[in-house]
């Protein structure tokens, strides 16, 4: 039998390509477009802060998010 997959790893999946929100602290909040992720960090593309600030890409560590939701 294959190794076991995580419920975030198989929620990620289904995710990638789609727009998502992430909290990073306890104020700080981005959205983008998942890219990619590994066991260590996801990539957004096309991000935007909660002050409107645009960005290309965002790379951030999984311990630091507090929460993801899909948008």
């Amino acid at each position: 039998m294959g190794e076991k997959q995580y419920l975030l790893d198989r929620t990620l999946e289904r995710w990638r390509g789609k727009r998502i929100a992430v909290g990073i602290g306890s104020e700080i909040s981005f959205s983008g477009v998942l890219t990619d992720f590994d066991e260590e960090v996801i990539l957004l593309t096309n991000v935007t802060d909660y002050a409107g600030n645009r960005a290309r890409e965002l790379i951030v560590k999984i311990d630091d998010i507090n929460w993801i939701t899909l948008l």
